[in-house]
């Protein structure tokens, strides 16, 4: 069995060390909670980064293994992932009343999430130690990832889903031929049990915190990487990115670090996390002061695909939300739902509920002026929302009927059209 090569780790927060010792259930800093990660050293190599950076990547996001923590001979199982477009979104600038708006538009990968990024490093490292299965919990976002890839690479995938996760995304989940095992609770007995089957299977846990697997969850960082090379490494002012478990918010800016001690920007843009009113242990923490966020009760919200109970990383969230200036914040799932078709009706992007998260925190901090109508604010859009059609059109007005030759009833209902847009 092939093991990756030993990489040094530390404290995202502290700076301490971190041994990676196996038996452990998760990898937090013993000291503060912070999030662990991998050490890169650029000294002496600068130019050679920078070039990698400005190159990007025409191999999925193994363009910047470089810049990951894999071992040199593990052959990559990918489906093309990343390079998603950034679109500069004018129409729905103008309608939340911001002067440059861009959407990273992560709908666009394989399985359509950002989750990509992850089970691609995920599933490589398991196939190369000799592992044959992989298992997660999850809310089905990941689980899809994960199943799309295993598949990809000749695995077995087993899902620990939650109830209430949308049934689209089930399907999709099983149509990868992964086995889809229900579970009563939360997100996050889900990824618990699946910890407890290493032992019990000899599976490999692929759940998507950063605290389960500080290797892959650094593939996120790659987006904050191709917004730097999309916009000439001239970052917006705002980056506004959902959180569930928070290593997407914190990953992004772990990039954005990257590129700064390169000298390919001056400065780090402020960050803002978005919860939903239904399910924010991190919002509670930041507006309460506290530097690790509490497990929030039962979930209720339509993004369920960020409901989670647990802010696995929390404190190293909290911290750079503080150190950059940014802030957290928290909508409803009616501003949710209008934000959903206002992105789908104004830029042609269908974003499932746990990303319009973002557009509609967007529209909130900037009647609250934290965002200033001047500034430049790009929202990741991190899931596609074609598995939620029926949430889409809730509200709409009822499709006109109209018969055969029936022109004067084809009037009325392009009239009835009309008026609506009055």
């Amino acid at each position: 069995m092939k093991e990756e090569n030993p990489i040094s780790f530390v404290c995202s927060l502290c700076g301490r060390p971190y041994a990676m010792e196996a038996g452990r259930d998760r990898h937090l800093c013993p000291v503060c909670s912070g999030s662990i990660e991998p050490v890169y050293d650029f000294h002496g190599k600068k130019e050679h980064y920078r070039s990698i950076l400005r190159r990007g990547s025409s191999h999925g996001i193994w363009g910047y293994r470089e810049l990951l923590p894999v071992d040199p001979d593990v052959v990559p199982v990918t489906l093309d992932e990343g390079n998603t477009p950034l679109l500069q979104a004018d129409h729905l600038a103008r309608e939340l009343g911001v002067r440059r708006l861009y959407l990273k538009n992560e709908t666009l990968n394989p399985s359509y999430t950002y989750k990509d990024r992850f089970a691609t490093i995920a599933v490589s490292m398991a196939k190369h130690k000799g592992r044959h299965t992989i298992a997660l919990g999850s809310a089905g976002n990941a689980a899809a990832a994960l199943a799309a890839f295993a598949a990809r690479g000749g695995m077995d995938c087993f899902v620990l889903l939650p109830p209430g996760a949308v049934q689209d995304r089930a399907r999709q989940i099983r149509s990868y031929g992964a086995k889809l095992i229900t579970m009563e609770e939360t997100i996050n007995d889900c990824i618990l049990m699946a910890k407890r089957g290493e032992d019990l299977f000899g599976w490999e846990n692929v759940s998507t915190a950063t605290c389960f697997h500080p290797w892959a969850a650094e593939g996120y960082k790659t987006i904050g990487y191709e917004i730097g090379r999309q916009l000439d490494f001239r970052l917006p002012d705002w980056i506004v990115c959902p959180v569930g478990g928070g290593a997407l918010l914190s990953k992004i800016y772990r990039g954005c670090q990257d590129m700064l001690a390169l000298g390919l920007i001056d400065h780090l843009p402020r960050f803002a996390g978005v919860q939903a009113e239904g399910c924010m242990p991190l919002v509670r923490a930041y507006e309460t002061g506290k530097a690790v966020a509490d497990d929030w009760g039962v979930p209720d919200t339509i993004a369920f695909a960020i409901a989670d109970v647990c802010t696995f990383e929390s404190a190293t969230v909290l911290s750079l939300l503080r150190s950059t200036g940014g802030t957290a914040v928290a909508v409803s799932d009616p501003e949710i739902l209008e934000a959903m078709q206002a992105t789908g009706r104004k830029e042609a992007v269908l974003a499932e509920p746990a990303s319009a998260v973002t557009v509609a925190g967007v529209k909130k901090l900037l009647a609250g002026g934290t965002i200033s109508r001047e500034e430049s604010v790009c929202c990741i859009i991190s899931g596609n929302g074609v598995r939620d059609l029926p949430l889409m059109v809730q509200g709409l007005p009822e499709v006109p009927r109209v018969g055969v030759d029936d022109v004067e009833g084809l009037r009325a209902a392009v009239a009835a059209y009309q008026k609506g847009k009055e």
